[in-house]
């Protein structure tokens, strides 16, 4: 408990060093707000990885200062959205009782929530970039839960899902994530150094994933699945991971001259209140079951083989106008982070240790305002 507290004491203490007073006692505050969870009985973390994570923060904070240097900071991660939407979470009647746990305990149960689909692109940029594709997201808030929470954070207690499109996260580890970080701070976002050869295993990894990610275009965010990747608590002796799959099984094509905001588009004429009608996607549970199931190399996949999917909650996304300012407003002054939640599914694994310190002081950031000195410098 006390080498993880000590993590987050010295981020702050590096913020001190190269950042300006106000990001170091925005770090401290991150401090006093959260202290550190303590390691769960299912991980593992390697010799150093408290101080890489804090090196991380500090090297966030400047590339958010590097990548927004007039207006408003947007997310570290995934800053452009595609569509914000009012959800309904149900929890499914028929759960079966190994999967009561946390937010699924109750059958039945019922939750609005708040969904944001997203692109993870540095910038705010065309949705189909010269590159390829990019990396989706979607993050899904709960409203209202009952139980436990991980953070010390006012306001109703919430429930954070964050997922992406495929079922194995970017980078296995921390090391992995500051060396990477390094590269983008020193090369403006430039990563294709990270890949020079010859490559580690790890980095071997790394470029299998994003191989994928490449071959794996989107053209509606409402047709893809998506994935947690790294592992959470499931009740108070179990670990799982989460995905999520749509009902519908239409594939819209991707345009063959996409528009900037093609995915967007797409969206609101799903969900348009005259022509559209609802999305539905079943949530999914993945219990390991299995020791050789990886906890700190996030990008493993468990073979559902092993560890099979269960259908424990719905989501339905009523048809809406989401593509309206005040809308647009509330979802990015929002804050979403595996973090937010229950003590039950409390995030497991080095990448999710490192996001818990990254998350908190990116917030932190963003939610800074400062007076302009010019326009801000938009990608496009």
């Amino acid at each position: 408990m006390r080498r993880r507290s000590a993590s987050v004491a010295t981020a702050a203490m590096l913020l001190a060093i190269s950042t300006s007073p106000r990001e170091a006692a925005r770090a401290e505050e991150a401090r006093a707000a959260a202290p550190a969870a303590p390691l769960t009985k299912f991980e593992k973390a390697p010799p150093g990885e408290a101080e890489q994570i804090a090196q991380i923060i500090s090297l966030t904070t400047q590339l958010l200062q590097m990548r927004y240097p007039e207006g408003m900071a947007r997310r570290g991660v995934h800053p452009k959205d595609h569509g914000c939407v009012k959800a309904t979470f149900t929890v499914n009647s028929d759960i079966p009782q190994p999967y009561q746990a946390g937010v699924f305990a109750t059958p039945g149960r019922k939750y609005p929530a708040w969904i944001r689909f997203s692109n993870a692109t540095p910038f705010l940029a065309p949705d189909l970039g010269k590159n390829g594709p990019d990396s989706r997201g979607m993050a899904i808030k709960l409203i209202g839960v009952e139980g436990e929470t991980l953070l010390n954070e006012p306001g109703a207690k919430t429930q954070d899902f964050l997922l992406i499109n495929l079922p194995g996260f970017a980078f296995p580890n921390v090391s992995e994530y500051l060396e990477v970080t390094k590269i983008q701070l020193a090369k403006h976002d430039d990563i294709s150094s990270f890949f020079a050869p010859p490559l580690s295993p790890e980095k071997k990894k790394t470029l299998g994933v994003v191989t994928k990610i490449k071959q794996t275009n989107v053209g509606n965010p409402l047709e893809s699945p998506y994935f947690s990747a790294a592992p959470f608590l499931y009740g108070s002796d179990s670990v799982a991971k989460f995905s999520v799959t749509p009902r519908s099984a239409e594939k819209t094509p991707v345009p063959q001259s996409p528009g900037t905001n093609y995915l967007r588009e797409a969206m609101k004429k799903s969900l348009d209140p005259a022509n559209g009608k609802p999305a539905v996607f079943d949530f999914k549970v993945q219990l390991r079951n299995d020791d050789s199931l990886p906890i700190e190399d996030a990008t493993a996949e468990w073979s559902e083989t092993t560890a099979p999917q269960q259908n424990v909650a719905t989501i339905e996304i009523d048809q809406q106008d989401f593509d309206n300012a005040f809308q647009v407003t509330e979802c990015e002054h929002m804050a979403f982070t595996p973090w937010h939640g229950l003590t039950a599914h409390q995030p497991i694994g080095g990448i999710n240790r490192l996001r818990r310190d990254v998350y908190i002081a990116s917030s932190k950031f963003r939610s800074q305002p400062k007076e302009p000195t010019g326009f801000p410098k938009w990608p496009w």
